[in-house]
């Protein structure tokens, strides 16, 4: 089951932006997207006295460190907003678009730990002897035997081997065993 999340950016040009796109889509949208307007009207009031403290604090021959603590003050209070906007309205809201998803930072996750499906092909496997003592598992997409890379959802190669004779006749009689996460990986 996956769940969506959202990220705003940490530079001040990044979140003015972010702040700017965010704010004018909701305002755009409230009514299809089930925004009341009175939550509108709230983050737009933060957003003219963000915009107002930022812009001084952008030109060289205005800012100050005293306008620099009123604006981080006023971002505060923006990004409360903001964050009150996304987690109640904008998250998991089936009326945004795909398109207005992605502008507005909205990221589906899977969650950790979220179980994936199973492989769906075996991987190619083969055995090389590049070096004394050590032989290469190389394995590769059935679906593209020139390349090296793992099937889809295949975290890693797990490989049973008897060292000594007589060879083994049947898997049982492999007591050694190893996981290759990458192809081309040395067992020694």
């Amino acid at each position: 089951m996956s769940k969506e999340t959202f990220t705003i950016p940490v530079g001040q040009a990044a979140r003015y932006e972010f702040q700017t796109n965010a704010i004018e889509r909701c305002v755009a949208n409230a009514t299809a997207w089930g925004i009341p307007a009175d939550k509108i009207t709230n983050i737009v009031a933060l957003q003219a006295d963000y915009d107002s403290k930022y812009a001084i604090t952008s030109n060289r021959s205005t800012q100050s460190p005293a306008a620099t603590v009123s604006r981080d003050a006023s971002w505060d209070l923006l990004e409360v907003a903001l964050d009150y906007m996304y987690t109640h309205y904008l998250l998991n809201n089936d009326a945004i678009s795909v398109s207005d998803k992605e502008a507005l930072h909205i990221h589906n996750t899977s969650g950790g730990g979220a179980p994936t499906p199973a492989p769906t092909s075996s991987p190619i496997v083969s055995l090389t002897s590049e070096e004394i003592s050590a032989l290469h598992v190389i394995y590769s997409d059935p679906s593209a035997p020139g390349k090296h890379y793992k099937p889809g959802n295949v975290a890693f190669c797990e490989v049973w081997y008897k060292i000594d004779a007589p060879a083994p006749v049947s898997p049982s009689e492999c007591l050694e065993h190893v996981n290759i996460s990458r192809s081309h990986e040395p067992i020694q």
